[in-house]
Parts: C-alpha cells; sequence; structure tokens
C-alpha cells in the first residue's frame, strides 16, 4: 500500500499527485485544520507509484545561495490607478497584460461569490482583475493542473501565479519545460487555514449582523505601508491595520499557517519560477524618490525566460535595477519558524468556540506592541531595519 507523506509536514497540498493518477484514485480531503490533503482509495489505486514520483516538495533539497544570474528589480506600474488596486506595485497586471494581449490566458487565485480563495483562469483583463491583490489563505487549486497542460498543448501562451509550492508541484506534474509556459511565484510566508477564514467570516457577519459583501487583504486607503483588511458590509465597513487585526496577527504570529511551510523548501533566493513578486520593503533607503506610499513592487528575474518577459513589459513600468541587500525579504533566507504555542492553539481551536479562540490568540503582547509601535518605526527612520531583520532571521536550516 502506498503512503504518500509520512506526516503532514511533509506535504504542501499542491494537487500534482491527485492530478497525475491515471486511475483518479487520489481526492484531496480536508483535515481538522481545514487544509487539504491527499487521500488514497486503495479500491481504485493500482499502486503504479505515480503519486509518488510527482510528489516535489520532498524530492525538493533546499538550496542557500543567491543564484548569481538573479536580476533584481524595484518597479511601479505607470498607472497609479493600477498600483491602487495591486497588493504592491503592479508588477501582476503588467505581467499578465502582456500575456492576454497575446491571446494568452492566465491562471491565477481569486475569490469566489462565498468569498473563499480558488485558482481560477482569465482570457480576459476584467476576469484578470480579480487575481489582482494578495489572498491571505492557501487556495483550492482543484483540477486547474489539468486545465493549465490543456491550454500549453493548445499551443496557448500561458501565465500561472501562485505559491512557490504551488509552482513547484505543477512543474512535476508537467514532467517537461514548456516555452508557453510562464511560471510567476511569490514571497511566501506560510499559507494560512481556509478553515480559520470561514470562521473569521462568521464570526465578522456576526458582530456586524450583516452579510459580506466584499473583502480586500491589502486595503490601500490608508497607504501602502499600513494595509489593511478591509471587509465590506452593505451598512458599515470592518477596516482594521493588518498589524492590529485578529486574523492578520494568527498569521504573522505563525498559528494558522499549514504544517509544511515550516520545513518549506522553497524558502530561499532560489526559485523555480521565472519571476517572483514581492513588495519592496525598504525602497525608502535605497531609492528614496521611488517612493509614494502607493506601492512597489519587488521583481526577482530567475531564468532567461523572466528577463525576456521584464523587456517585454518596461514600457509599462518604472523600472530600476537593484541589488539583493536593498530588497531584504526574511522568507528568501529561511522558512517561517514554527510557534510553540501552535499545538496549544488547535487544541483550543477545536474544542471551543472559534470566534473566543481567534479573538484571545490574535491580541498582541505587550512586547510585540512596543516593538511595532517603537522600536520597528525607529529602526525604519535610521535605515537600520533591513540590516537588524537580517541579523534576526539569519539562521541554519535543520
Amino acid at each position: 500500500m502506498i503512503h504518500l507523506f509520512e506526516g503532514k509536514e511533509h506535504c504542501c497540498g499542491c494537487t500534482a499527485c491527485a492530478n497525475i493518477c491515471p486511475c483518479n484514485a487520489i481526492a484531496m480531503t480536508i483535515d481538522e485544520e481545514g487544509f487539504l490533503y491527499p487521500k488514497i482509495d486503495i479500491n481504485s489505486c493500482v499502486e503504479c507509484g505515480a503519486c509518488l514520483k510527482v510528489c516535489a516538495f520532498h524530492k525538493k533539497e533546499y538550496v542557500n545561495k543567491i543564484p548569481n544570474d538573479q536580476e533584481v528589480y524595484a518597479l511601479k506600474h505607470v498607472d497609479d490607478d493600477v498600483r491602487r488596486k495591486s497588493a504592491s506595485g503592479g508588477a501582476f497586471t503588467a505581467i499578465s497584460d502582456y500575456v492576454l494581449d497575446h491571446n494568452g490566458v492566465v491562471y491565477g487565485a481569486i475569490l469566489n461569490d462565498q468569498f473563499q480563495v480558488i485558482h481560477s483562469k482569465a482570457f480576459s483583463k476584467e476576469q484578470r482583475n480579480k487575481m489582482r491583490g494578495s489572498k491571505y489563505v492557501q487556495s483550492n487549486l482543484g483540477s486547474i493542473f489539468k486545465d493549465i497542460k490543456s491550454s500549453l498543448e493548445s499551443n496557448k501562451l500561458v501565465l500561472f501565479t501562485g505559491t512557490p509550492c504551488q509552482n513547484g508541484g505543477l512543474k512535476s506534474y508537467l514532467g517537461k519545460e514548456y516555452d508557453n509556459l510562464i511560471l510567476c511565484d511569490i514571497a511566501c510566508h506560510g499559507v494560512p487555514s481556509p478553515k480559520v477564514w470561514e470562521d473569521y467570516k462568521k464570526h465578522l457577519e456576526k458582530r456586524y449582523n450583516d452579510k459580506i459583501k466584499k473583502v480586500t487583504f491589502r486595503s490601500k486607503d490608508t497607504g501602502w505601508r499600513n494595509s489593511s483588511l478591509k471587509v465590506e458590509f452593505n451598512g458599515c465597513d470592518h477596516i482594521k491595520n493588518m498589524q492590529e487585526d485578529p486574523y492578520y496577527i494568527l498569521f504573522f504570529s505563525h498559528l494558522s499557517i499549514r504544517k509544511s511551510c515550516h520545513q518549506c523548501v522553497y524558502a530561499s533566493y532560489h526559485r523555480v519560477t521565472d519571476l517572483t513578486m514581492a513588495d519592496f520593503w525598504g525602497i525608502e533607503n535605497s531609492e528614496k524618490s521611488f517612493d509614494d506610499n502607493i506601492g512597489v513592487s519587488l521583481l526577482l528575474a530567475n531564468t532567461k525566460k523572466g528577463k525576456e518577459m521584464i523587456e517585454n513589459i518596461k514600457s509599462d513600468l518604472h523600472l530600476i535595477k537593484s541589488n539583493h541587500s536593498n530588497c531584504y525579504q526574511p522568507i528568501f533566507e529561511a522558512p517561517s519558524k514554527i510557534s510553540p504555542k501552535r499545538q496549544l492553539f488547535w487544541k483550543e481551536y477545536l474544542a471551543e468556540d472559534s470566534a473566543t479562540v481567534i479573538e484571545k490568540y490574535g491580541r498582541l503582547s505587550m512586547i510585540q506592541t512596543f516593538i511595532k509601535k517603537v522600536v520597528v518605526p525607529l529602526l525604519k527612520k535610521t535605515g537600520l531595519y533591513n540590516l537588524v531583520s537580517k541579523v534576526y532571521f539569519k539562521r541554519v536550516k535543520e
């Protein structure tokens, strides 16, 4: 009998195994924390081993180095309205515009009508616009890998955007390189539980006694640096700074993210994609005149194809070539460290009222509040934030 993984920390939920199975014997099932894991129907399985061979997560080795040929850019879309509707500087819009203008198809994460995060496809810019902005929930990929393969075999230009592990799973599932495929990932700190998100939505609807009509995970109403979770109702809005909202505090405290995120083999500068998108934090120190608090993207060009794409879209961008020391992201050094409170959090979460547990653990401690309100602003003001962060997060991967 085939065992897909020894422990849940060894499965990222990329769906490659479920999609590759020739007998459709693998289904993605929800566990008690709300994450999807593959489960084999032993009555349908012929033990061909395709699922084990395709698993990219347990095969990939961690690479702790900066590629010599990786190029680093700070960028802003020339259209400020695009930036306001994007998580950072509008890099995704520029890249996807090129693909759509060449009769291609774009695959990315959207919020459906129930405000669940799923992967979908877009043939038009109107459809693509739903993919703009960050979604702080692990997306449900469904059978999107099969659809992508079909589009590639039809000679469509394809852009896939997702987490690094989703990109790794897709590459492994496809099994070969496609000239018409552009892979794009993000600087991912971990994927939050869909269950916690579902419960938090219900908690907010009960508090405001109304149904949610729109969600923006990174609202820039108060500026790029002070992005807020904005949940709109018919009568009022829930707008709370990301550093203070309970849902985000659970995320930043590493309580609600998937177990495999703490063992992530993709958390380095060595990427499996053509392009990597992120926020260019620290731009005010390296290129002060470039910063206007509307949003600046960090874009890593990891391959020849990625570098060619930047050439193709540069007319839509204000672009500055930068370097790794100016754009420090902790997740490029090592995976997010597991919280010592994770086990206790989930024990209480599954046994008690979810809203009560979210509010209990979704509060900043006095030390966290002091660091957020005093230490971090001081470090940023003196230009030492990147250096101190690098020292703090630097650790040896076990």
